[in-house]
């Protein structure tokens, strides 16, 4: 697999995320947080609806089409990391996976501090990191931040914690956007008790795989439905710069697959 053939050029990281195909007419729906649709994403669904296979594939469409100085990946998952074991060798992968409570309200807030730390250095020279990275050397570019917070809901039962994750997500809001800071929290269950003002005013991006009832449906996708999906990567998206909700097939890659491009990636020296 010849994938320097695929990835991004210095300078022009790729910010187009692939999703899937759209039910109506198989024409393929991106994702794209830093420029048309909302930086932030709430990606939701039951076991055995493909919210791990969508996650899986959203990071590997980062990794496939941007170096590892373009596009840094977090990630958070309090379940041990076990849906991410054949990515963590991956370079754009920093720090593994988290996994501990703490660990991760620290990270949380290193982001805050590093989204201030990229605004006063563009102050004055740049509107947002595209536009920096272009006017200055290769090595002194910010690398494009991606933070996937699975399974947030496990830790929201912390009143501490979900605090924490309610305010940073906030702090960041519109801003993290301009800074190149993008934010992915998905769930089993997106229950009111975890679902915070803050977060659904903020997750706007909405990639909704089969939820278990009716009420899951409205505090995840804002309105019914959800819980009438296929199951299997069949996904009700909803997008602030698109009508309605759109009704999406998500690609699945076998385990076979993912390990033979983690496994050409690894070989690659960038």
């Amino acid at each position: 697999m010849d994938l320097l053939n695929y990835l991004g050029k210095p300078g022009q990281p790729n910010l187009k995320l692939i999703i899937g195909a759209r039910e109506s007419s198989g024409e393929t729906l991106y994702l794209e947080p830093a420029i048309k649709d909302a930086p932030h994403t709430l990606i939701a669904g039951t076991t055995g609806s493909g919210k791990s296979i969508l996650v899986q594939n959203l990071i590997l469409d980062i990794v496939c089409t941007n170096t590892p100085s373009q596009a840094k990946i977090y990630l958070i998952d309090p379940k041990q990391g076990l849906d991410y074991s054949l990515l963590q060798s991956l370079p754009h992968i920093c720090n593994g996976v988290v996994t501990e409570q703490d660990k991760a309200a620290e990270l949380l807030q290193a982001l805050v501090q590093e989204m201030k730390t990229r605004m006063t250095e563009m102050s004055g020279k740049a509107s947002n990191v595209l536009q920096y990275n272009s006017l200055v050397p290769e090595n002194e570019r910010f690398p494009i931040i991606w933070l996937f917070h699975d399974e947030f809901a496990a830790w929201m039962i912390d009143e501490e914690y979900k605090k924490l994750v309610s305010n940073v997500v906030q702090q960041l809001g519109m801003m993290a956007r301009a800074a190149g800071i993008f934010l992915v929290f998905a769930a089993q269950r997106p229950e009111a008790r975890v679902m915070t003002s803050q977060l659904r005013s903020n997750l706007d991006n909405r990639l909704i795989l089969r939820v278990a009832s009716e009420a899951a449906s409205e505090m995840a996708l804002g309105c019914k439905g959800a819980d009438q999906l296929l199951g299997k990567g069949h996904i009700a998206v909803r997008l602030p710069e698109e009508q309605g909700i759109i009704l999406v097939q998500v690609p699945y890659l076998a385990p076979n697959e993912v390990r033979e491009i983690v496994r050409a990636l690894g070989a690659i020296e960038f």
